[in-house]
């Protein structure tokens, strides 16, 4: 009897050192003050719900429904909460063409959120656009690295940072905005965008210095840039971040946990949490923090904003009267398509795609008579696919939202290997930047070392063959009004000969292309060839 008494003792203690082994004392001390965070990001202007396969994601008036439902819950616990937005509500669909972000700021005001940074095409339609947004905004936009001159419209509207106390407790919220903005977007002049991480360190201590210990860093540079910015910058609790559109956690595609966890360089934990897109989905996480404000636990439960949330009565009806003025245009048949044209962000930002192609055939074909050989478009230029059945001018204006022009310029044969070069430098990060591309053909090595990718290039002469690439030669090159300006680094076009904006739009030119081209079949053309070429010594 004595050896079992022992035997079962030991049992005992085998378990607890499993237990205590397992369970991080983070999760075993209570937390002084317990912060809950809802999220949002990359909203695009998608309002409505997200069709995406079999089933149904996102909605404003669901969201509501949702955020309502988390904040009585909250209220009954009396848990501070906030909700906040990382950036990119601008740009996406019609909504922003008819209304330039005042639809969705009706829905962001009435839910309440506290704070929102500033994405990259929060900057498409000017300062102006985006000042008007601010000034109506019940919010405050945030951004620490944004530098704004005092005769910009943007001049004393947009704060670093903002404080809250909430329950006795002050917490600080400062926001980031991505450092290309100004090559991704149309900023206009009198804007400086600085080093994040700088900016960071400088909100940090000055957030310190008003004895705030709870910092929430509100930034849209990234998933990559938000992992870096945890190492290198001390100070930090808590990264809500967007621009890369990232799925973490249970949500599809996700490769990485929510959240995830860093260490900044004094070794304190940082929760980094993004919300993918669209507002498929609404980030939710609530963070304990110990007496010094340092992280020590977290329970997190992102949702989807799925179809079986009911509506909020009052945004539906709102929302149908925006869209009313523009269902007429949304729905007007222009073509049909009898195959699916791609334009899903993982495959356009990384490979050719059948609707990249159709889309540089349409400009190639308008411009031919004035000489044009080439195009070179940007990906992040196609913002969404089409699928079979009828091609409607809603469908089009969501494709290509921007406004663009097409453009001319003459390269030599140097400079367009530079400019494709460019395209395939941050095929890592899922940049814009890569190109889809018309009368030429080209492979490349993704795992070269930037710069040196490309391995041919060849020129579609006028009987349909192809011809190598010649440096010294002079190329006819069609692009659109933002890369001719330098956008998504390709500064080499900014130095290219005989520069025309032709004044075409191009949602027009696609628009027309495929009216003449009944029905669309294109498929992938084959142009653009990736060759992973390993050399070992």
């Amino acid at each position: 009897m004595r050896y079992l008494w022992l035997w079962f003792l030991a049992l005992i203690l085998l378990l607890g050192s499993l237990f205590f082994s397992i369970v991080s004392p983070a999760f075993i001390q209570q937390p002084n003050y317990t912060l809950h965070i809802l999220h949002t990001n990359d909203h695009h202007a998608h309002l409505e719900p997200i069709q995406i396969a079999n089933y149904e994601l996102g909605g404003i008036t669901k969201r509501k429904t949702l955020i309502d439902k988390i904040r009585s819950q909250n209220a009954a616990k009396k848990e501070p909460l906030l909700l906040l937005d990382a950036g990119d509500i601008f740009q996406g669909t019609l909504y922003f063409n008819r209304y330039l972000g005042q639809a969705d700021l009706y829905f962001y005001n009435a839910l309440g959120y506290d704070a929102a940074t500033l994405g990259n095409h929060d900057f498409d339609r000017g300062q102006q656009v985006l000042a008007d947004f601010i000034n109506k905004a019940q919010f405050p936009l945030i951004s620490a690295n944004i530098e704004v001159d005092k005769a910009s419209p943007l001049a004393d509207k947009i704060k670093p940072w903002t404080i809250f106390q909430i329950n006795g407790e002050k917490i600080g919220v400062f926001g980031l905005t991505t450092e290309e903005t100004a090559i991704l977007s149309n900023p206009g002049d009198g804007l400086t965008f600085t080093d994040p991480i700088l900016a960071a360190k400088n909100a940090v201590t000055a957030l310190t210095a008003q004895n705030v210990n709870k910092i929430i860093a509100l930034t849209h540079i990234g998933i990559n840039a938000d992992q870096e910015l945890a190492r290198r910058v001390n100070g930090i609790d808590v990264i809500v971040g967007g621009h890369s559109h990232t799925p973490l956690g249970k949500m599809p595609g996700a490769t990485e946990p929510y959240p995830i966890i860093e260490k900044s360089p004094d070794g304190h934990k940082v929760l980094i949490v993004t919300d993918w897109e669209w507002g498929k989905y609404l980030g939710d996480i609530r963070v304990g923090f110990d007496t010094k404000g340092d992280v020590i636990s977290w329970k997190s439960s992102p949702k989807p904003v799925s179809k079986d949330i009911s509506p909020d009565l009052a945004f539906e009806e709102k929302l149908e009267q925006f869209a009313a003025p523009i269902e007429a245009l949304r729905e007007k048949i222009v073509g049909e398509t009898t195959v699916a044209l791609d334009a899903n962000r993982t495959t356009i930002r990384t490979q050719e795609t059948n609707l990249g192609d159709l889309i540089s055939d349409a400009m190639l074909d308008k411009t031919r008579p004035d000489g044009a050989q080439v195009v070179i478009i940007n990906s992040g230029n196609i913002r969404t696919s089409i699928p079979t059945g009828h091609v409607t001018v809603g469908q089009l204006l969501e494709v290509l939202p921007f406004g663009n022009t097409i453009t001319r310029l003459d390269l030599t044969g140097t400079q367009l290997k530079q400019a494709l070069e460019n395209g395939v430098s941050k095929i890592e990060d899922g940049e814009g930047r890569f190109p889809q591309v018309a009368g030429l053909r080209f492979e490349w090595n993704p795992i070269a070392t930037v710069g040196n990718r490309i391995l041919s290039i060849q020129i579609q002469n006028s009987d349909g063959n192809y011809k190598p690439l010649e440096a010294d030669s002079i190329y006819r090159v069609i692009t659109n009004n933002f890369l001719l300006s330098g956008g998504d680094g390709y500064k080499v076009f900014k130095n290219g000969k005989n520069q025309v904006d032709t004044g075409f739009l191009l949602v027009d030119v696609v628009t027309d292309y495929i009216t003449s081209h009944l029905p669309v079949t294109q498929q992938v053309d084959k142009r653009i060839v990736h060759k992973a070429i390993t050399t070992y010594l």
